[in-house]
């Protein structure tokens, strides 16, 4: 749903949209959501964690919003197609839809299992394409709509152990093919790469996370930790309703670590 006026589009450009965020219950998923409904859309939250989702949307509309929460394995099609038909059926419209969903165990060649690669593949790369499939009809039917996938930094540097790099290219190739091909239904699809980000999940490394930190920011050109609401600052202008010139790209925000 496009913005009525120009005071509209810039003041609560998502007023009357219905965006999705999957893995929200926390960390970029979760600042992500907050980021879209401070600005007026009424937001979904997917996530395997279910009270964790319902907190995130209870915060939501604490401050507000117009926020639900799904208990939802994103790699169960049968299980998204029909969560996907709820949300439309509910709110009468999908515009948005963030594959923020991943996991990053970090497996080292040597290690790694085929069950390893398997379930690494489906969590950050099947479930973007599980979800884009289930929202595309809402989305097609209403000739617009904004999907973003998730990406890493970690494909420019192939750090981060084979399967993990790998999900990410393979994000990075559904991007472009899906944005060649829904383009003209209305729908952008671009990608966002990360960099080290300082989100709970790192934090959850302990010690390590600091390492991990202390090698990265020096490296940068902005000499900070990465923060949630960097990345969530870069989802909200790719899923902007003004924004609708722009798709098949991928954009690196990482600090100014790499360039591509």
């Amino acid at each position: 749903m496009q913005p009525t006026t120009a005071h509209d589009a810039y003041a609560r450009p998502f007023q009357g949209q219905v965006g999705i965020v999957t893995g929200a219950a926390r960390g970029i998923g979760r600042a992500v959501a907050r980021r879209l409904a401070a600005d007026g859309m009424r937001v979904v939250v997917w996530d395997l964690d279910g009270d964790g989702a319902e907190q995130a949307a209870a915060e939501l509309r604490s401050a507000g919003a117009d926020a639900q929460a799904f208990a939802l394995d994103v790699t169960d099609e049968a299980a998204v197609t029909a969560a996907a038909q709820a949300v439309r059926g509910e709110l009468g419209r999908i515009d948005a839809l963030v594959n923020n969903a991943g996991i990053y165990p970090h497996v080292p060649f040597v290690d790694l299992t085929l069950e390893d690669w398997r379930r690494i593949m489906r969590v950050n790369t099947e479930s973007a394409f599980l979800c884009s499939k289930a929202v595309f009809p809402a989305m097609r039917d209403q000739r617009y709509g904004r999907i973003v996938n998730f990406a890493s930094a970690v494909f420019l540097n192939g750090v981060g152990g084979p399967a993990y790099v790998a999900s990410k290219a393979a994000a990075i190739g559904l991007t472009r093919s899906s944005a060649r091909e829904l383009a003209e239904h209305g729908i952008t699809v671009n990608a966002v790469a990360p960099g080290l980000i300082d989100t709970e999940g790192l934090r959850d490394l302990g010690p390590r996370a600091d390492e991990l930190f202390g090698f990265v920011v020096p490296s940068q050109l902005i000499r900070r930790r990465g923060r949630p609401e960097d990345i969530a600052e870069c989802v909200a202008f790719l899923v902007a309703p003004a924004n609708g010139f722009m798709t098949g790209q991928l954009v690196n925000v990482d600090g100014g670590d790499s360039f591509h």
